[in-house]
């Protein structure tokens, strides 16, 4: 599955008000930025999609979807 990068904010792609960076090969959104973490059980980001909060802190700037494409769940990466 190879990733498509958009380069450059595309409002298109973006949903939420959240910026799309890339998109897979399926068109499930791959990395993505904004100020508000994608809802539970939002559609269309890709499993291992990465979040990056631009108003994060320590331990709130990187999330994961460990859910589907279906019905994510982001949760805040951690460093072991």
């Amino acid at each position: 599955m190879a990733f498509v990068p958009t380069r450059r904010y595309n409002p298109e792609l973006s949903q939420a008000g959240v910026g799309v960076l890339a998109v897979n090969d399926a068109g499930e959104i791959q990395i993505v930025f904004g100020t508000t973490v994608p809802a539970d059980a939002a559609a269309g980001y890709a499993t291992g999609c990465l979040f990056m909060k631009t108003d994060g802190g320590a331990g709130t700037a990187l999330y994961v979807n460990e859910g589907t494409a279906v019905s994510a769940n982001f949760d805040a990466a951690t460093v072991a």
